[in-house]
């Protein structure tokens, strides 16, 4: 039940979004990367207080928290430049020629409108109040509201600081960023109904980015969720780079499952190889390595409970067997893994769900058919690692083919864990990793997921956007009677 000051409060500050988000349409793109530029070095000015308070709230380490910081404003940096470049307005112009019976037609994107984003509570800088998800929807133009997440409400109050201390110093208007502190389910419903939110922006569980995607698609208006939810992103290892490296796999493995005490989205939760000698020298040292995992507390007592509670309903499936598991007395998340046969992880779903955590499952196959079965019962997943050989490639091309359709990010050796924020990364990946494949929420093409296109047909030079007029005045690339170029259009007008 949400109290009518709420909703209130909540309505004013919607409002004010709209507002600010006629404010934003007439901003230039060098006048939002400069914005965003601002709060980069806010935030990188931001002393100890912040890391100290986060490290209380999170139990994150400093060191950890000090490289995130640095991402964060590098986030905001990329972003800006690439914004600044003009490269999500995607402008497009096709001239008038005889031969075209519409005429002069010129298209570029802009914002959707205010966007509602839900902090995540594993990254409290890259993917909470002042996140790419924020940096993103603002270099397109749109105001967020940020819901921030409980479990770390004095980072984000700070974080939040920072950007409403650059709006005011700029002059813009206050509705450019809210920050809402509510903790209520229903508060984060009532925002994705309201008509005039246009996108949601949410990292986190499958059963909060999936209500968050029902509710939207059930309004009269039906609008984007781009919700990230996790995966099992799984380990595909074959057998002459096992051969080779079991024992050197098995430490990069668990170095992987139980960084950050397994709380990354791109946690590599299963394992699977052939039966054999070389996966039997793989458990072992998985056994070996996981004894020296040191147990440490996790982000908050919710996602505790919730690892513990998922980890023992994995264990407790029939034809399953424990590889090893660190016991410990405390609320700290200690790593386990287990092993079950390639039949039992097909048949069994409960195997194939993420355990949020230091935790892995070893599947073990017999047949190539059993392979070729794996892959194509696989949902939707962030990151697939192929741990291979040359050779062991060329001899498996039809089942990468099918690993292919089903995920984001494909990795030839190494482990999936951590991110690179540049062009090239894709953070998203089929349903139910993410809500649309379509789009990546790491990296500047983070901002695509926020504009929508609008065509101009033979408008007047004088009354056209600056990134379509004749003498191109942002000196930005656009592709004009398809062939990219920045240069001005020598054409007379009238």
């Amino acid at each position: 039940m949400i109290e009518e000051t709420s909703t209130q409060d909540i309505d004013r500050r919607i409002q004010m979004a709209a507002e600010a988000f006629q404010f934003l349409k007439n901003t230039t793109i060098s006048e939002r990367a400069e914005f965003m530029n601002a709060v980069a070095d806010h935030i990188e000015a931001l002393g100890e207080e912040l890391l100290t308070v986060t490290h209380a709230e999170t139990s994150l380490p400093l060191a950890r928290l000090t490289g995130e910081k640095a991402r964060t404003v590098g986030q905001w940096r990329s972003y800006a430049k690439a914004v600044a470049a003009g490269i999500y307005t995607e402008a497009r112009i096709d001239l008038a020629r005889p031969e075209k019976q519409k005429g002069d037609l010129r298209k570029y994107n802009v914002g959707i409108g205010p966007v509602v984003v839900f902090g995540a509570s594993n990254f409290p800088y890259a993917f909470s109040t002042a996140g790419g998800d924020t940096a993103s929807a603002i270099g397109a133009g749109c105001p967020v509201i940020i819901k921030a997440h409980p479990a770390h409400p004095q980072t984000s109050q700070i974080m939040a600081d920072a950007i409403t201390t650059v709006i005011k110093a700029f002059g813009w208007p206050e509705g450019i960023f809210s920050h809402i502190t509510e903790t209520s389910y229903e508060i984060g419903t009532y925002l994705t109904q309201h008509p005039d939110i246009r996108a949601v922006a949410f990292t986190g569980s499958f059963t909060g980015g999936k209500a968050l995607f029902d509710i939207a698609n059930r309004r009269k208006d039906p609008i984007p969720v781009f919700a990230e939810m996790g995966s099992i992103n799984p380990v595909f290892a074959f057998q002459n780079l096992l051969e080779t490296k079991a024992e050197a796999l098995a430490k990069e493995y668990i170095g992987s499952l139980t960084l950050g005490v397994g709380q990354f989205c791109t946690n590599p939760g299963v394992f699977i190889a052939l039966k054999g000698n070389p996966l039997d020298r793989f458990i072992n040292a998985l056994k070996e390595e996981i004894q020296e995992i040191t147990p440490a507390k996790m982000l908050h007592e919710g996602i505790f409970e919730s690892f513990e509670k998922n980890k023992s309903i994995a264990i407790e499936q029939p034809d399953v067997e424990l590889i090893a598991s660190v016991h410990t007395e405390s609320t700290a998340g200690s790593a386990a893994a287990i092993k079950t046969r390639a039949k039992n992880f097909i048949n069994n779903r409960v195997l194939s769900e993420e355990v949020f955590g230091p935790f892995g499952i070893v599947v073990e196959y017999e047949t190539d058919e059993e392979l070729m079965e794996i892959a194509r019962q696989l949902k939707g997943q962030l990151t697939i690692t192929i741990a291979a050989t040359h050779e062991d490639v060329r001899d498996n091309g039809a089942l990468i083919t099918i690993l292919k359709d089903k995920c984001g990010r494909l990795l030839f050796n190494g482990m999936p864990t951590g991110v690179e924020v540049v062009y090239g990364m894709q953070h998203g990946g089929p349903f139910p990793s993410t809500t649309d494949s379509r789009f990546t929420s790491v990296g500047p093409d983070a901002v695509k997921r926020f504009v929508r296109p609008i065509c101009f047909q033979n408008w007047p030079d004088e009354f056209l956007p600056d990134e379509l007029k004749n003498d191109n005045p942002l000196q930005i690339s656009r592709m004009v009677d398809g062939i990219m170029n920045s240069e001005s259009l020598k054409l007379q007008t009238t």
